[in-house]
């Protein structure tokens, strides 16, 4: 697919910004309109310590049945580490498989990993990202192969002691176990069975007490699993350290707030004082609905899309539907979201050496070398509005709760940390809302950021870039005064995303 957006340059951002400021933002001088419907960031915190917004990493497994060569380029890498530090994710998931990373004709052998997993989590290790990690399914069927089980936590012992990765925190045992495609199968006493294995495992190998083991990892479609979160707590107590699950909504659900009510219910029927995380997290359509149809013309149409594809990451207004996902999540008392996923090419379908991707990407790295697609290469318009939500709600950020007014597809998030402030705000809705923004424990914020994008047509939008295709400020040093009951004017067109921030 030929990607073809619309992006402002910031020499154009400079003469814009002034049409673009009064019908986006309102009156620069801190004065309200009373008649405008209120958001007001209240004093109440809904997270102490927020660990992040990140992505799903890792895989590239078929580098060299594609490529012929064990690892990507120096550019390609560098490319992917230019675009990963802007967006600075706190935190990001990278799940391994034996045959993929430490099983060598059939032994153990972990410097497989040297070519691509080490480089990764060498880069999360000098960042100071902190690394979900894990392992996609577990062997041995209905039973649990022991051979298996010593190699996974051996693996992960080597990473941890020989390696030194103090970045892996948290280890994810199967993907979505609760599946039919799971390896587990939906069997929840071997999942059981699974987790006290290699929990006890971790402890012989004195790696435990750095490791959390989360759980269930479930995919949820609807309130129906809420007995995978409380049965886990009765059986498997502190061998689970962290809560997590797995949502892929509809667009509909989201824009009308009803994903909210769900997400919330699994949060709280996690234990009382235990964090939970939303560990995967994208969009997939109902197949009936004008976007489930489009999508599949589009996998169609694509020699290089699989089934398991959303095609709509090359659209404009996806970036807003993530946009007022995260928020929604952050809101509901999760500790952090993984979106799926960074690239196209860390996977495919069919094993072996198949091109059916899963596209889900911010980009395909692999567009020129591979797919016949230089342009396929670039950042599509998701990465404005996922990068920024990931950037300026870093790890140990206070969230505070939001008084929003009842009006679809609006949703807004504030965030302090050291004493700076991030707004972030989103309007997934087709029709313009007038607003005024206030907060119950009122401070100047001064030398913002601030932030602008609005969906149009197809990959088009109206948003600021650098020369690397990195959001860009359209406007810089502003002052919004929210002390002595002070209000700001804002204006959130139709399908878009403001953010305010004066972190660095």
């Amino acid at each position: 697919m030929t990607v073809v957006r619309y992006q402002i340059s910031v020499r154009a951002a400079l003469w814009l910004t002034a049409a673009f400021f009064f019908c986006s933002c309102g009156d620069r001088n801190g004065g309200t309109d009373d008649t405008r419907d209120k958001i007001i960031i209240t004093s109440d915190v809904l997270n102490e310590s927020f660990h992040g917004n990140g992505v799903q990493w890792g895989g590239y497994d078929v580098l060299n049945e594609w490529t012929g060569t064990a690892t990507l380029t120096d550019d390609d890498w560098n490319k992917l580490f230019t675009r990963v530090r802007f967006m600075r994710p706190p935190i990001v998931r990278i799940m391994t498989a034996d045959g993929w990373n430490y099983l060598i004709d059939g032994n153990y052998d972990p410097l497989k990993s040297n070519d691509v997993l080490v480089k990764i989590l060498d880069f999360c290790e000098e960042e100071g990202i902190t690394v979900i990690f894990g392992e996609w399914g577990h062997k041995g069927g209905s039973s649990i192969d022991q051979t298996w089980l010593e190699n996974s936590a051996s693996f992960l012992e080597w990473l941890v002691k020989t390696k030194g990765y103090t970045c892996i925190k948290y280890y994810n045992m199967v993907n979505e176990p609760n599946g039919s495609w799971s390896s587990i199968a939906g069997n929840y006493d071997l999942w059981v069975d699974l987790i006290s294995r290699f929990s006890a495992v971790l402890t012989e190998k004195d790696i435990a007490s750095g490791i959390s083991i989360t759980g269930p990892d479930i995919a949820v479609w609807n309130n129906g699993l809420l007995s995978w979160i409380t049965d886990t707590d009765y059986r498997l107590g502190e061998k689970i350290k962290v809560y997590d699950i797995h949502t892929y909504p509809t667009e509909a659900t989201v824009r009308d707030g009803s994903y909210s009510e769900m997400i919330r219910a699994y949060r709280e029927e996690a234990p009382a004082g235990k964090e939970m995380f939303m560990t995967e997290f994208g969009f997939k359509y109902a197949a009936a609905s004008a976007l489930g149809i489009e999508n599949e013309a589009r996998e169609d149409n694509d020699p290089f899309a699989s089934d398991d594809s959303n095609m709509m990451v090359y659209d404009s207004f996806y970036a807003v539907d993530v946009a007022d996902a995260l928020m929604q999540i952050m809101l509901a008392g999760y500790s952090g979201t993984i979106l799926w996923d960074l690239d196209d090419a860390m996977y495919n379908i069919d094993g072996g050496s198949s091109t059916l991707l899963k596209r889900w990407g911010f980009w395909n790295i692999l567009g020129s070398e591979k797919f016949g697609n230089a342009e396929d290469e670039e950042i599509r318009p998701w990465f404005y509005t996922a990068s920024l939500m990931s950037r300026y709600f870093p790890a140990g950020t206070r969230l505070l709760d939001i008084d929003l007014p009842n009006k679809k597809g609006l949703r807004a998030i504030a965030g302090v940390n050291e004493g700076k402030y991030t707004i972030a705000i989103v309007n997934s809705n087709y029709v313009d809302y007038t607003l005024s923004l206030s907060m119950e424990e009122g401070v100047s914020l001064n030398g913002l950021k601030v932030y602008r994008y609005i969906s149009g047509d197809g990959a088009q939008y109206t948003g600021a870039v650098d020369a690397n295709g990195f959001a860009f400020p359209s406007e810089t040093g502003e002052t919004i005064d929210l002390s002595d009951n002070k209000s700001f004017n804002v204006d959130m067109k139709a399908q878009s995303f403001t953010l305010y921030t004066n972190m660095d």
